[in-house]
């Protein structure tokens, strides 16, 4: 962490001359050969002023903070924080390894491994089969609502935490590759087998696991993606964490509820202040593409609960959210 005079991209800097090609693929190599990862930061985004005021100015993020993978992984809360630069051209840098995240309720997430066990599906036939008081449409969300819970409890019973089961199943493969140097015993070669196929098997699904949580859609799943996968999500985790807001005062609020309270209150006085503009002249040029006949269709009540929802629920590309 630190000044190192060169930057990441040509978005990095403003005014002045555009670093070539040469200059940042030279400093990204150096980054790729050490194994080493920009850390996230929140603050202003150049570190460095020449602080002229002629017309010459230049800014520059140059002050930054790399760790390798291992780092990232062990510190996952870790954020940099750029100060305000005070009696100095450069804006000083304040790691901290444990930043709190803003918790907040997770959504239900349909695992995209989950399809791979044969004993999904008839856990979502069980609970979609279940038989309801309501409305057709209330019918299918006390379904789906059913099919969540189930599917979170079974997951629960079959999986829990996985890291936790790759580093128990690591330990035991070790603890039997040390016995099988003593000489060779086919009940040990079986464990080992064995042992080894389960490890293969939550590898993959830790992979996939954490691939549809990154959102990378270029990179396929592989044995040596997890990592990646992981890291993935936690420097757009990190990106997307609200530190601190600027309430109606000029005040900045870094408390969690008095950010959820900002947030609130700019929605509400959003939708429920009066409309400062009558739109109507622009939607009368707008041809309507739903006809009468169109709308009539889709007023219509629901008359069925189809089965094939459930196979479309199995089978649809879960990855994409």
């Amino acid at each position: 962490m630190g000044d190192f005079n060169e930057v990441l991209s040509t978005s990095d800097k403003w005014g002045g001359n555009i670093p070539t090609r040469n200059r940042l693929s030279s400093f990204h190599s150096m980054l790729d050969d050490c194994g080493l990862v920009d850390l996230e930061f929140k603050g202003p985004k150049f570190t460095w002023r020449n602080n002229r005021t002629d017309g010459s100015l230049i800014m520059e993020r140059i002050d930054m903070a790399f760790a390798n993978a291992k780092w990232r992984e062990t510190f996952d809360q870790a954020m940099v924080f750029v100060e305000a630069a005070v009696g100095s051209d450069h804006n000083p840098l304040i790691l901290n390894t444990s930043f709190p995240l803003n918790k907040v309720g997770k959504p239900f997430r349909f695992e995209s491994f989950w399809t791979s066990e044969s004993s999904c599906k008839p856990v979502i036939m069980e609970a979609w089969a279940h038989t309801y008081e309501e409305s057709e449409m209330g019918r299918v969300c006390k379904k789906l609502k059913n099919c969540k819970a189930k599917l979170k409890d079974w997951h629960r019973l079959n999986f829990g935490n996985l890291r936790f089961q790759i580093t128990v199943l690591k330990d035991q493969l070790a603890d039997v590759q040390r016995k099988l140097d003593h000489g060779f015993n086919s009940e040990l070669v079986t464990a080992e087998k064995g042992i080894s196929k389960k490890l293969e098997d939550l590898w993959q699904k830790d992979a996939m696991y954490w691939h549809q949580r990154s959102r990378i859609k270029w990179l396929q799943l592989g044995d040596k993606n997890s990592r990646f996968f992981h890291l993935s999500t936690i420097h757009r985790r990190q990106r997307n964490q609200i530190s601190k807001l600027k309430d109606a005062h000029g005040v900045w609020q870094t408390e969690t509820k008095a950010i959820a309270g900002i947030i609130r209150d700019h929605f509400h006085s959003l939708y429920c202040s009066p409309p400062t503009r009558n739109f109507d002249d622009v939607i009368d040029l707008v041809d309507p593409l739903v006809t009468d006949e169109i709308n009539c269709a889709l007023f219509k009540t629901v008359t069925r609960c189809l089965p094939p929802a459930v196979e479309v629920l199995v089978s649809k590309d879960v990855n994409r959210s």
